[in-house]
């Protein structure tokens, strides 16, 4: 597994929760992506982010917290189901899963399981992230591209 260690800038971003299977948080992309393309949100720098709280190891499908974000050059006035929050950046571990989102559990696994026990590095109690490097509507399964994002102490 290759990782790397980035200093992550701080950005502001609008986001939309979800509560449930993490496979069905498409809904609360829906309703964001529903309010920020006919806001003009959309741009070359908006960055697509997936936020996961919860270890579904530990916590049932249907209590299971996350978020879909956009980075977003300021607030603006929107709909109430679209929030808005800070991302304060900082130092990642980062490490790029290829392939279907359905085998994102397999890589965050191998992640948390084989490389942070012997990386000498410590989760930090923040919520880790996905950042997704191009579209599921257009591109096929196998060639997308999701950088795994693991906030570190």
């Amino acid at each position: 597994m290759d990782v790397q260690i980035w200093k992550l800038d701080p950005a502001k971003m609008a986001y939309t929760e979800h509560l449930g299977p993490y496979e069905e948080v498409g809904k609360a992309w829906e309703k964001l992506c529903a309010w920020a393309g006919p806001a003009g949100i959309f741009s070359p720098k908006t960055k697509f982010f997936g936020v996961y709280y919860d270890d579904p190891r530990e916590v049932a499908p249907e209590n299971l917290r996350s978020e879909a974000c956009i980075t977003v050059e300021d607030v603006i006035d929107a709909p109430v189901e679209i929030k808005f929050k800070d991302f304060t950046g900082g130092r990642y571990a980062v490490t790029t899963h290829l392939g279907p989102y359905e085998k994102l559990g397999e890589s965050w696994l191998k992640f948390y399981e084989e490389w942070l026990p012997q990386s000498g590095e410590a989760h930090s109690e923040s919520p880790c992230y996905e950042q997704y490097l191009n579209d599921p509507t257009n591109t096929k399964p196998e060639h997308l591209v999701t950088l795994l994002l693991m906030p570190l102490k």
